[in-house]
């Protein structure tokens, strides 16, 4: 466990393995292991790539794979031993390491892909055991899950592992909220999440998933974009272990940009609409109010053309910084030319 991650996660019971099971089992989890290195790939990728449609590919098929991935894990925790993985998973396992081979599996944490998929494999053992507490069963359950009942059976996804406020678990259920998962694990156990919703939930529960990719050394992440991004007015950022933080808060700080009119939720805080733009435009005003003192020195001195020259060069780094330039620099144009 690590130190943000407080988590209490309920374990089935199931019958006890033979060691050929025993070993059935590690070799499957070995293969999964091999999935997240893949989506670490194309979170490196991602990160990297300038061209925003070739980004977004990168950042499509780390979603699609991270459903794949979470489809093995939910069947292998069905079953009460050990199966064997879907051979198309294989396939595209295997695919995909081909294609990516010599690309860097670099990854936002220090853990190994091992960590990750023991960790999953014990989220889902506990979203299961819940289910069983209100449906009695995963294979043949009673009833629909409630809005309430699922908040119960999702309590370690929503408030151990990523510590979302009372009002931030509200919004999760509502209509215009997007759910991020942050590559690798992290999205992986959002598909999970969308998958248990799906299976055991009334069908009035629905999740809106997307996926990120950050890399908190640089402070960069980007996002899986889709049309509804400009109006969507609630975004939660989650993650599948939380460890100092960094990671979650540098997609939380960046998330305003794709997301404008959304109220963003962490479990390390909450972005309010326009906070983004409010940031990213204060160094360059900060610049600008400097620039603008030189100008009213000059102009104050008679050297018109000098301040004039001044005045074009702020409207070009305004432009160029999309930034409006304050109405002060035009009012002294206007005593100038008078």
């Amino acid at each position: 466990m690590l130190s943000g991650s407080l988590v209490a996660f309920k374990k089935r019971e199931r019958p006890p393995l033979t060691e050929q099971e025993k070993e059935f089992k590690l070799e499957n989890e070995r293969k999964l292991q091999g999935g997240i290195g893949i989506l670490r790939k194309l979170r490196t990728q991602a990160l990297a790539e300038q061209d925003p449609s070739l980004r977004q590919n990168y950042l499509e098929e780390a979603h699609e794979f991270s459903t794949q991935m979470a489809d093995v894990i939910l069947n292998q925790a069905l079953s009460e031993k050990p199966s064997p993985i879907s051979p198309v998973f294989l396939e595209e396992l295997q695919k995909k390491k081909e294609e990516y081979a010599d690309k860097d599996a670099d990854s936002g944490h220090a853990t190994p892909p091992q960590f990750s998929i023991t960790n999953l494999f014990r989220a889902i053992d506990d979203m299961l055991a819940r289910v069983e507490e209100k449906a009695q069963s995963i294979t043949s359950p009673d009833h629909r899950l409630t809005q309430d009942e699922i908040r119960y059976v999702l309590q370690e996804f929503l408030r151990g592992t990523n510590d979302l406020t009372v009002n931030a678990v509200e919004k999760f259920f509502k209509k215009n909220t997007k759910i991020s998962g942050i590559l690798s694990g992290g999205s992986v156990y959002v598909e999970l999440v969308k998958k248990i919703i799906e299976k055991y939930g009334d069908h009035s529960i629905n999740v809106d998933s997307f996926v990120i990719a950050v890399d908190k050394e640089s402070k960069k992440a980007v996002f899986e974009a889709s049309e509804t991004d400009a109006t969507t007015q609630t975004v939660i950022i989650a993650d599948d272990m939380v460890d100092k933080g960094g990671t979650l808060l540098t997609a939380l700080w960046a998330a305003g940009e794709q997301f404008p009119n959304a109220t963003i939720y962490s479990g390390l805080g909450t972005d309010q609409p326009g906070g983004f733009e409010k940031r990213r435009t204060e160094k360059y005003l900060g610049h600008l109010v400097m620039l603008f003192q030189d100008f009213a020195d000059l102009s104050e001195e008679g050297k018109n053309k000098e301040a004039l020259a001044i005045l074009k060069q702020a409207e070009q780094y305004a432009k160029e910084n999309r930034v409006t330039l304050p109405p002060g620099w035009y009012k002294r144009k206007e005593r100038m030319d008078g």
